[in-house]
């Protein structure tokens, strides 16, 4: 990711980020946060994902965001699940999961048939 582009997006040289390829698609996985907020205290970086343990600069409070990237092949589903699982296990603080996992639960959430 390029530095510009990432101090495009908001607060500048208080803007720290991790950026990944995500294994098999061609969009990354990426994480920024203001420094003057969130103080980083560890980064996981995985195949699908990226994990970061954060700490409030306000009140302290240690927290973890996961931005994952689930591939639509079902024969990497076993993998993926498998990583945010191993994830879950290295920390036990709060934990936030976000961006795409390309799963549904039921036939009629699908926006494409087939």
């Amino acid at each position: 990711m390029v530095m510009g582009l990432v101090r495009s997006l908001g607060v500048g040289r208080h803007l720290n980020y991790s950026a990944i390829n995500s294994r098999g698609v061609t969009k990354d996985i990426m994480v920024f946060w203001d420094n003057r907020a969130f103080e980083l205290i560890d980064l996981e970086e995985g195949e699908y994902s990226i994990s970061c343990r954060f700490k409030n600069c306000v009140d302290g409070v240690v927290w973890v965001f996961t931005n994952v990237y689930g591939l639509v092949c079902s024969r990497d589903r076993k993998d993926f699940w498998e990583e945010l699982g191993s994830i879950r296990g290295l920390w036990s603080d709060p934990w936030c999961v976000g961006r795409d996992f390309n799963m549904i639960k039921f036939l009629e959430q699908r926006s494409k048939g087939g």
